[in-house]
């Protein structure tokens, strides 16, 4: 517990000293990712829209899902999936993608997975405002259930935060995996029900939802956006001992393998 405890200190304590630095790449990723773009921070906007275009063309003319606003039922999990893929690709790489910049000068290396994270955490907020206004339009309604959104947030972010230490540094000490996540991402996206509904599944498959934790975290959004309600007591639960785990285990890998890092790059 206490070793728990000082880890805990020492991971934050470096943020905080270094909190100018975080805040100057949090700037940096956020204003600079669609520099020298046409429609610059639009894009934040216009790639999960236009995804969310294609994808319910497609599903509602040739699928015929029996979904009522089926554009609303898309955008309710588009958002958090985008979300938690983002932050798992851009931590992933975080400190490959910065090794030499920490060569030259010591810098605690958890400011660029923190800053990758929250970059993208500060982006889903603005497309999520903006992309309801659009989908407010087309049939999302305005409930008191929508409150809850801050807190599927915050939990979603410790949870891809957690995994995202992780794979920051299986990715140094197996640069394989850089290649990897993509296809594990793409496997997780079709085997959580964002594109269809769980009630479409054959009966005999639908425990491996059970062992899916996207398929909670989607509860959190899909619950207040689409269905006007808040989630149920169970995803809920669920949902923060996945985010507890993910972020423990994350601080505990990343601890025991820092000082090892500029070794392996």
């Amino acid at each position: 517990m206490f070793w728990g405890i000082m880890v805990f200190i020492s991971f934050f304590s470096g943020l905080v000293s270094y909190r100018v630095v975080l805040k100057q790449l949090i700037r940096q990723q956020v204003t600079l990712r669609y520099r020298r773009t046409i429609f610059g921070f639009l894009w934040t906007l216009l790639n999960p829209l236009l995804n969310m275009a294609v994808i319910a063309t497609v599903f509602s003319i040739v699928m015929k899902f029996p979904i009522q606003n089926y554009a609303i039922f898309l955008f309710s999990a588009v958002i958090p999936w985008t979300m938690f893929s983002n932050t798992i690709s851009q931590c992933s790489m975080s400190l490959l993608a910065n090794e030499n910049l920490f060569k030259k000068i010591y810098l605690p290396k958890q400011l660029f997975m923190t800053s990758s994270a929250l970059s993208v955490l500060i982006d889903s907020l603005l497309s999520t405002v903006c992309l309801f206004i659009i989908a407010y339009f087309f049939g999302a309604k305005l409930s008191p259930a929508l409150f809850f959104l801050p807190v599927s947030f915050a939990i979603l972010f410790f949870f891809s935060y957690g995994l995202g230490l992780i794979f920051s540094i299986v990715s140094v000490f197996l640069r394989d995996m850089q290649y990897l996540i993509g296809v594990l991402l793409q496997a997780l996206y079709f085997m959580t029900p964002i594109i269809y509904p769980v009630d479409a599944v054959p009966e005999q498959y639908k425990w491996v939802f059970s062992w899916n934790p996207m398929y909670y975290f989607v509860d959190l959004f899909r619950d207040p956006i689409y269905n006007s309600q808040l989630p149920n007591t169970h995803s809920i639960q669920l949902c923060l001992i996945f985010a507890a785990v993910s972020f423990v285990l994350g601080l505990f890998v990343f601890k025991v393998n820092d000082k090892k890092i500029i070794f392996r790059l």
